[in-house]
């Protein structure tokens, strides 16, 4: 009996550090998109972060100042009819006018899960191109790693696709 509940702390001892092993390698999701509109038209649009539940798809609610250390609230559309989403508080750590936006959210503490989002605006032939990268990191990251690789792309992409369609007005 011994040996078998120290073999059981042994497994669980291996599994933890081999969380906290891949927990602490970032997980980096991109997209892209080109927008027929001038950066600081977008930039306009992304700054605005009362009104993102106005054009965006997967936001249901959204508060806050685009400033450094500035707390958002955020509140995302669920998956079943009429429910919430997911609600953060995500807090701005980098704003370079008119060209990037970085935020960065914990969910319990940041060893646990850390989500960062990029968004970055680059002058194109067309007018911007965005850069929308959301990152990952902590314990439950690796856990979850495919379900984010397979639900989050087409997030940011329906997000991107409705920033180009309001821009382009």
């Amino acid at each position: 009996m011994k040996k078998i509940l120290l073999l059981l702390i042994a497994l669980v001892g291996a599994g933890i550090i081999y969380l906290a092993v891949a927990g602490s390698k970032l997980q980096v999701i991109t997209t892209e998109i080109e927008i027929s509109a001038p950066p600081s038209k977008v930039w306009s649009i992304l700054t605005d972060i009362n009104n993102w539940q106005e054009w965006s798809p997967i936001i249901k609610d959204s508060h806050g100042t685009a400033s450094v250390g500035s707390e958002l609230t955020i509140t995302t559309i669920g998956k079943e009819q009429g429910k919430d989403g997911p609600k953060y508080n995500p807090v701005i750590t980098g704003l370079e006018e008119p060209n990037y936006l970085r935020w960065r959210a914990h969910m319990l503490t940041g060893f646990i899960f850390t989500n960062y989002k990029v968004l970055k605006l680059e002058e194109s032939n067309s007018g911007t191109r965005l850069i929308h990268k959301e990152m990952f990191k902590g314990l439950l990251a690796p856990i979850f790693c495919g379900q984010m690789e397979k639900g989050v792309p087409p997030m940011l992409n329906s997000m991107n696709q409705a920033l180009k369609d309001i821009a382009e007005k």
